[in-house]
């Protein structure tokens, strides 16, 4: 229950804008004609686009804490995105409504409407804001830019949000008829700028990161490869299953964080991670990367955990998504657990593409309720739950790639696996 609270508190939040609204709004006019229906349906659209807007500055702060109140990072983001594109929506929604208010008398007005050309100052502050989240929204959806350059241009988010901000508060809206609304609006204006400073100019300075050295770099495959740090100074501590994320500093390299999990933690305070090339910093990190170069580290992140699940546990691992049951074997294999039957499912494309098969196999030996099977698409084909015998009254754990967590979740679901039983990370927002 309380990892579902962060949801209904920020939708809550946003939605709160209506009924404060309702409070003032005139609805005595609307029973006379259309235009004033066209006037506050506007209004509603923008106030409740202008407060999504607001808080996916909050969510996108990465405090821990909120985690809790999600479930993970993952779900933090997603709900993030979803805000962001229903913001969106509703400030288009906004001035579309208002421009039809000439139809049919000036339809000439209409198109132009949408654009800065107006004679107010503060109405083209509107304007400029809504073609800049729409360009950025562009950026974001529809047009696939490298990582880093998408993660400059979605800085100017907040300028965008600043000139919403300015909008609402130059035009003449008599918010003082309202306090409650007018606390409302300040209150995420606040809340909105302020986070948006925190995470695009200040972030980096105040958030510790630990700094690491790599050790050594092994490229398991063609694809993959496994890379040992060394801490310069501090240690660190997570749960297995946890994610940092990593910036490594080599020439070569752009300075770029992305989310690994640490796949294992030796005596000596060094770390392992898994990397597998997907996209053109991986690709890059694949071949450049060498011994020597350094890595900054903010964490930890994550709330995949197997001690949250029950007795019997059916564990899915595909690709790189292997790496959290790595860390899972590995700390198992100091900690046993007698009370804890996890299965193991292991899906590849071919033999070779599996990594670290002697460490389960390892555990298999050493843990009697532990068992992993290696499932080959080339040998066994896809994955079918429906063979995992008593998989209704088992928990699920799943990582691996978009497709195969498409394909598994409905027959899951079909299965009698409950929602509540399914556990996974997702970070593909397409």
């Amino acid at each position: 229950m309380k990892k579902k609270l962060g949801t209904w508190f920020f939708w809550g939040a946003a939605l709160m804008v209506i009924p404060l609204w309702l409070i003032s709004f005139p609805e005595s006019t609307i029973r006379n004609n259309l235009k004033p229906l066209l006037v506050y349906g506007s209004q509603v659209a923008a106030l409740t686009g202008f407060a999504l807007f607001a808080l996916t500055f909050v969510l996108s702060t990465r405090f821990k804490w909120l985690e809790d109140y999600f479930g993970g990072l993952d779900k933090i983001y997603h709900v993030h995105h979803t805000m962001g594109k229903a913001a969106l929506l509703l400030i288009i929604v906004h001035p579309v409504m208002l421009a039809f208010r000439f139809i049919p008398e000036d339809p000439g007005r209409l198109l132009w409407y949408l654009f800065p050309v107006h004679r107010q100052f503060e109405v083209n502050m509107g304007s400029w804001a809504l073609w800049g989240l729409i360009l950025l929204m562009v950026l974001t959806l529809l047009i696939r830019m490298p990582y880093d350059k998408w993660k400059i241009s979605h800085k100017f988010m907040g300028i965008f949000f600043i000139l919403g901000v300015a909008h609402i508060y130059f035009l003449d809206l008599n918010l003082l008829a309202n306090p409650a609304l007018a606390i409302y609006l300040s209150v995420l204006s606040i809340a909105g700028i302020a986070a948006w400073v925190y995470k695009s100019v200040i972030f980096d300075f105040v958030i510790k990161k630990a700094r690491f050295r790599v050790e050594k770099v092994e490229r398991l495959n063609d694809k993959v490869m496994e890379i040992t740090l060394k801490p310069d100074h501090d240690d660190i501590s997570y749960t297995p299953g946890q994610f940092y994320f990593f910036t490594f500093i080599s020439p070569g390299l752009s300075r770029e964080s992305h989310p690994y999990t640490v796949c294992d933690k030796l005596p000596g305070g060094e770390i392992t991670i898994m990397v597998k090339s997907l996209g053109d910093y991986t690709n890059q990190l694949h071949q450049n990367l060498e011994a020597g170069a350094t890595a900054l580290l903010e964490g930890p992140y994550g709330r995949f955990d197997y001690r949250v699940g029950g007795q019997n546990q059916v564990w899915m691992g595909g690709g790189v998504g292997i790496a959290p049951f790595i860390s899972w074997a590995n700390d198992l294999k100091r900690t046993p657990q007698s009370d804890i039957n996890a299965e193991l499912y292991y899906c590849v494309n071919t033999e070779k593409e599996a990594t670290h098969l002697q460490l389960f196999r390892d555990l298999e030996e050493q843990m009697e309720g532990f068992r992993m099977n290696l499932i080959r698409a080339d040998v066994e084909g896809f994955m079918k739950p429906a063979e995992i015998e008593g998989i209704r009254e088992k928990e699920i754990f799943i990582c691996g790639p978009k497709e195969m967590r498409k394909d598994l979740l409905p027959k899951l679901r079909n299965q009698g696996v409950s929602d509540d039983a399914i556990h996974y990370e997702d970070f593909d927002f397409s």
